[in-house]
């Protein structure tokens, strides 16, 4: 080949070298960006497996992070599990009484040229009570006598200390639910609310719930007059006796469950709901229910309210006072979130 054709060639021959090059390098490029997807894909998945198993860990220990403590809107709960060997930060938020936000966070270290990967899982729980049939700011299988000045709503109206703030959906229910109402004496309760017929089955269902909530609450067996036991927050309490007495002044902020004839003196005031299993006798107290209260007497008896008896309906203490004996029940709802830092 002569010095002219060769000087020809050169140039194809070195953009030849130069396209295989470049071509040699994307291939290898690619490999790289695949390789690296696949670890990045992998780490996620990862992280999403520990953030998943620690939601599991968290609802295994509710009664460790239960929310029922939290006014609404608060952050009940933030700790530190292990799943799957990796740290996972798990966040408890209280949103409504009966409803809880889970969220938990799972991270893994990256390089110096890829910062950690990190996944969150958010997820609604509600809280699933045992059924307590409230028809009515007082709901009695017998019959309720009432004296003048005995006070009855069922108008759900939010009060300022409400722990569900002052905003609520238009709300209410009959005052009275019962099979007979009368004055005490007859005639001497103006303003007596008309009232409905109590509903069917309801001592089958109270009784049914019952060894559910005591399960779930505290049990104190009283033998004379007392004062309710002093608890922070609301609480689920359980009382059983021959006949318990509730001497005043006292307050209870949850749920209330009697268990046999109950007669209360004094100031009572209660925040929630108070489920009586035998007749009520408040003749002789200063008795404030927000909430709602059901008499069920399986000999007959019913409930005796004095001239300063108040019970009005409050939809919002209501699920507090349940929010203390309920559990976790998941429903089809979730959302997570893909954070990479």
């Amino acid at each position: 080949m002569t010095p002219d054709r060769r000087g020809f060639v050169l140039p194809f021959v070195l953009l030849a070298v130069a396209t295989g090059s470049l071509l040699a390098f994307a291939l290898v490029n690619d490999g790289w960006q695949s390789a690296r997807a696949v670890r990045l894909a992998e780490t996620g998945s990862a992280a999403l497996d520990a953030a998943e198993e620690g939601q599991a860990l968290a609802l295994a220990h509710w009664e460790v992070d239960s929310v029922w403590a939290t006014p609404p809107g608060g952050i009940a709960a933030r700790r530190v599990v292990t799943a799957g060997g990796r740290p996972v930060d798990v966040e408890w938020q209280r949103t409504h009484p009966l409803v809880a936000i889970l969220r938990t966070r799972a991270g893994i270290p990256g390089t110096a040229r890829r910062g950690p990967i990190q996944r969150e899982l958010l997820r609604a729980v509600w809280l699933h009570a045992p059924h307590w049939p409230i028809p009515a700011a007082l709901t009695v299988t017998g019959s309720v006598t009432g004296q003048q000045g005995t006070l009855l709503s069922g108008l759900d109206v939010p009060t300022p200390a409400s722990p569900c703030g002052m905003v609520r959906d238009t709300s209410s229910v009959a005052a009275l639910a019962a099979r007979a109402v009368s004055g005490d004496p007859v005639t001497a309760w103006p303003g007596q609310p008309p009232h409905v017929a109590d509903p069917p089955g309801l001592a089958d269902s109270i009784a049914s719930t019952l060894p559910r909530v005591s399960r779930r609450a505290s049990i104190v067996s009283l033998t004379g007059p007392t004062p309710f036991p002093v608890r922070n927050g609301w609480q689920a309490l359980v009382l059983t006796g021959l006949s318990v007495v509730i001497e005043g002044p006292t307050l209870w902020r949850g749920l209330v469950v009697v268990e046999g004839p109950l007669t209360m003196r004094g100031t009572v005031t209660i925040e929630g709901v108070l489920a009586v299993r035998g007749p009520l006798d408040a003749r002789a107290a200063q008795l404030l229910v927000r909430g709602a209260v059901v008499v069920v007497d399986p000999n007959g008896g019913g409930a005796e309210l004095g001239a300063a008896s108040r019970i009005f309906y409050d939809r919002c203490a209501i699920q507090m006072a349940l929010a203390t004996v309920a559990r976790p029940a998941l429903r089809p709802f979730s959302l997570w979130q893909s954070l990479s830092r």
